[in-house]
Parts: structure tokens; C-alpha cells; sequence
């Protein structure tokens, strides 16, 4: 799943270091996290939208797109004008108007916080002043329709199905139609099935972000990963996690039949990450975040389920 240089990517994050106040984490993390401020978003926003799924699902879902697309400029202006936080974005433009897959290491589980940051400046045009890439893209379409908001978001994340049930947050994912996973593959195929139906019925195009390793890199999970790396005679990694590709595989292959545009290879590094929410907010903690992100299908997608493994590896 890395390259030589997202490994070295890693290892550079790891050398480097830059402090913030705690003051600042905990400021933030609690403005992104408070419960209340969901709820009411959930039932002044979303409630009346709901109604609109009997009469237009495809208008239904653009102007739920929209709504999230717009709670996702939140996060990245409050970590960046706030807490200082500094992103660098690496690699190459991912067009926001392609039905894609964005593979994605787990680093830690506050990855939630900065992952809105990074694919925001992966969006965004690269002759412009605000992206970091520097990749020419041709053919860039720009839309001005307020039903389009959401056509620089339209993310949906594979995510553990117990999250869907958290108020407020859990509900609004489950409006956003993500796909939820029971890591019981029997459910799953299912549930895979029907996400990949649904949204080739509407045909509505979208960014999947996947977690292939299932988890975050902690010691205990990275303990896990090399018993069953020397279990099964394989590579230990020193920055990921074995991934998970049953339903990676699955995924990758139905979606290329209902038009899988591009596959992105998202590296993720910190200079000295915060693990959990505690160390976010009670640690000083350092701001500067790494984003390289490298498209995996320049040429054709492979047709063989042992290929799409293979990336995973």
C-alpha cells in the first residue's frame, strides 16, 4: 500500500516537530465535537430535506451533498484559522467530478479531524491559488448551480457499523448514505451490493474514502498485525497495519463495472501524532500534517480481484 515515497514521506514527518498550545486543540475539538451543535443541525437542516427522497431521490441526495458539503468547509476553517494547524499537500489533483476510490493508512483515530483539510486541497483547481499540488489538469469543469455545492464533496466513507447509531453525527452519515460494515462478510456483500445499486440507479458519481486496515495504528493493533504477519509468513510493516481486502477486492471490482474512474493512494503523516481524543486535547501536540496523494490508475484498472489485492499489499 506505500511507496517508497510515502515511506519516506512517513519517516521525514516523524523526524520533524512543531508545537501548538493546548489550548488551541481543545478549543477546536470541542467546537467540531459538541453533540448539541449536531442535533440541531440534524433537525433544522436535514429534517425538512428528508421529505424529499418521495419525490426525487437524485434532487434529494445533491441537496443532502450540499448541506455536508458545507458543514465540511467548517472543520478546515477551524483548524486552519484556529488551531494553526499546517497541512502540506503532496501528489496529484483528485477530480471531484469522478466516481473514485480513496485508499487511505489510519494513522491514529483523530484521523477524522484533518482528513476534511486534505481532501478539500486535493479538490481544488491546480492553477489556482489555494491548492498545494501542482499537477496540470485539462478539461477541469466548474459549476456555479447551488445544487452543486456538494459536487466538491459527494464523500462517502466506509465506516464500523456501530457508528451510524451516535446522535446526531451517526444520523447524519446514515442520511449521507455512507456504507457501513459488520466485518461479517456475509452481511456485508449485502449491504456492498446495495450502496454500489443505489447510487448506479441515480447515476450519481462519488469519492469512496476506505480504511483497508480496519483500524488505527496504535501499539496494541500494530502487535495484532505482526502476530498475524508472522503467523501467515509475511512482511511485518513498520507504518501500516495488513489490510483487510476481502471487501476492498469487492468493492474495487464492482465499482469498475459501473464506471470506477480512478483509485488514489492516500499517505498519511504526522511528525509526532496525537493517538487518541486526550492526547489531542490535553498534550501539546504538534501542527504540521502530511497528505501524498498518488493516482493508481493512470493506465487501465486491473480486471483480476488478485490485482486490486495486490495494491492493497
Amino acid at each position: 500500500m506505500l511507496t517508497s515515497a510515502s515511506t519516506r514521506l512517513l519517516r521525514h514527518a516523524s523526524a520533524s516537530r512543531r508545537v501548538v498550545e493546548p489550548w488551541r486543540w481543545a478549543y477546536c475539538s470541542a467546537l467540531l465535537g459538541i453533540t448539541p451543535f449536531l442535533l440541531v443541525r440534524f433537525f433544522i437542516l436535514y429534517c425538512p430535506v428528508m421529505y424529499l427522497m418521495f419525490f426525487s431521490h437524485k434532487l434529494y441526495r445533491k441537496l443532502v451533498d450540499s448541506l455536508f458539503s458545507l458543514w465540511e468547509l467548517y472543520p478546515v476553517a477551524l483548524f486552519q484559522c484556529c488551531c494553526d494547524t499546517q497541512l502540506h499537500h503532496f501528489g496529484d489533483f483528485v477530480k471531484p467530478d469522478e466516481k473514485t476510490i480513496i485508499v487511505m493508512n489510519h494513522r491514529t483515530r483523530v484521523d477524522w479531524n484533518y482528513v476534511w483539510i486534505a481532501l478539500y486541497h486535493a479538490t481544488q483547481n491546480p492553477s489556482g491559488e489555494l491548492c498545494s499540488c501542482k499537477q496540470t489538469v485539462q478539461n477541469l469543469s466548474e459549476s456555479n448551480s447551488v445544487l452543486d455545492l456538494g459536487g466538491k464533496s459527494k464523500i462517502k466513507f466506509v465506516l464500523k457499523d456501530e457508528i451510524k447509531n451516535i446522535p446526531g453525527m451517526g444520523w447524519i452519515m446514515q442520511l449521507n448514505f455512507f456504507l457501513y460494515v459488520k466485518r461479517n462478510w456475509r452481511e456485508d456483500q449485502i449491504n456492498l451490493s446495495q450502496f454500489v445499486d443505489y447510487y448506479q440507479k441515480l447515476h450519481y458519481d462519488y469519492r469512496l474514502v476506505l480504511f483497508p486496515e480496519g483500524t488505527d495504528l496504535s501499539e496494541e493493533n500494530r502487535r495484532r498485525s505482526d502476530k498475524y504477519a508472522h503467523a501467515n509468513n509475511m512482511q511485518r510493516y513498520e507504518y501500516v497495519l495488513h489490510p483487510r481486502t476481502t471487501g476492498w477486492v469487492a468493492l474495487c471490482s464492482r465499482l469498475r463495472e459501473s464506471g470506477l474512474a480512478a483509485v488514489y493512494d492516500v499517505t498519511v503523516a504526522y511528525d509526532t501524532p496525537a493517538q487518541t481524543e486526550m492526547d489531542l486535547i490535553l498534550d501539546r501536540q504538534t501542527a504540521s500534517r502530511r497528505y501524498s496523494t498518488q493516482n493508481l490508475a493512470r493506465g487501465p484498472l486491473a480486471r483480476e480481484g488478485t490485482k486490486f489485492e495486490k495494491i492493497s499489499q
